[in-house]
């Protein structure tokens, strides 16, 4: 008896190999969201999160951007049960026009962002299959950005670019199981 219950154990553990998730937050701005996680041992996984926005809402304003971050997760317990650490890189090309929240009301922004820092998180098991993850990544972020004088132009305005140091990603993610 004790051998079978060992058994269902191990399978179920290698069952849970992988993972699909979408980030809520993300996909509460409109810009949908998917990510992939695979276990690669007992306590480490990969991941990598994927979000894009091609579709251009309005001629006067929108927010076009498409976002890889890959990670490695350090699970403290075992894969997607409990807390996990691990490193996470990012790169994301962005085009903003006509958004007063991010100050190009009546210009428009376009650039990209790269980033490496360390993610920190938690798994939280909802059911069988079901899980929701919150994790916030600290680092290091480097963007380089042009500035246009309307949401149309052309016409160059601001050439700039910013290190920046702290909070470069914030995520809630709805995750699934894949047995």
């Amino acid at each position: 008896m004790a051998v079978v219950g060992w058994l269902s154990v191990a399978l179920a553990a290698d069952a849970q190999q992988l993972s699909v998730k979408t980030n809520l937050l993300s996909d509460a701005v409109t810009v949908p969201s998917l990510g992939a996680e695979y276990a690669v041992s007992d306590r480490w996984t990969v991941a990598l999160d994927a979000s894009w926005m091609p579709v251009r809402q309005s001629s006067g304003h929108y927010m076009r951007q498409l976002k890889v971050q890959p990670e490695a997760h350090y699970w403290l317990r075992a894969p997607f049960t409990g807390p996990f650490v691990g490193p996470a890189l990012g790169y994301r090309l962005y085009n903003f026009a006509g958004i007063p929240l991010l100050k190009t009301r009546d210009t428009r922004t376009q650039g990209y962002l790269l980033s490496a820092g360390v993610t920190a998180g938690w798994h939280f098991t909802l059911s069988d299959r079901w899980g929701l993850e919150p994790a916030l990544t600290v680092g290091y972020a480097y963007t380089s950005y042009r500035r246009y004088d309307a949401p149309d132009s052309r016409q160059v305005t601001r050439r700039w670019y910013v290190h920046y140091f702290g909070p470069t990603s914030l995520q809630l993610n709805l995750v699934y199981m894949i047995r």
